[in-house]
């Protein structure tokens, strides 16, 4: 291990880069916390009320890592998101989870767009926004609907 790391010394980042990636990936794998749910969504533009937007199925992965969130939804184009609670230079993430929701927020915060998710666990529903470019300006995309959890 000490011989990786002295390869990775400061006049090759990447090298540093790609060894700090795998310890993390070893420490991390074995304190996550994966979990999916399939929801029936709708999303909408309420600044923009004549557009309407095909209902989709999405699936909806939640993985939990050390103090950390992550939610990522998959689905048509539109209603793909990602969010989580980690704080870099160009994100900041934000845990808002309470005893009857699961609740995430993202910020860039270089362009201000703004994303969250919140899944609240009774009944189980899904209800998320993100800020998107569409027709030539700034929109928030609303995305809501019923959830099923996996069987079993």
């Amino acid at each position: 291990m000490h011989l990786l790391y002295s390869i990775a010394s400061p006049a090759r980042p990447f090298i540093r880069h790609v060894f700090q990636c795998l310890a993390a990936c070893i420490v991390f794998s074995q304190s996550a916390i994966a979990y999916t749910l399939t929801c029936d969504v709708q999303g909408s533009f309420p600044e923009m009320d004549k557009i309407t937007v095909e209902p989709a199925q999405v699936k909806v992965d939640i993985t939990s890592i050390g103090d950390h969130l992550y939610i990522r939804i998959d689905g048509p184009k539109l209603y793909n998101f990602f969010v989580n609670t980690l704080r870099t230079p160009e994100f900041e993430g934000t845990d808002l989870t309470s005893k009857t929701s699961m609740w995430v927020r993202r910020k860039n915060l270089q362009t201000m767009e703004e994303s969250e998710i919140k899944i609240n666990r009774e009944p189980v529903n899904i209800k998320a926004i993100k800020d998107v470019q569409r027709y030539g300006k700034k929109l928030k995309f609303f995305v809501t609907g019923p959830c099923q959890l996996p069987p079993g």
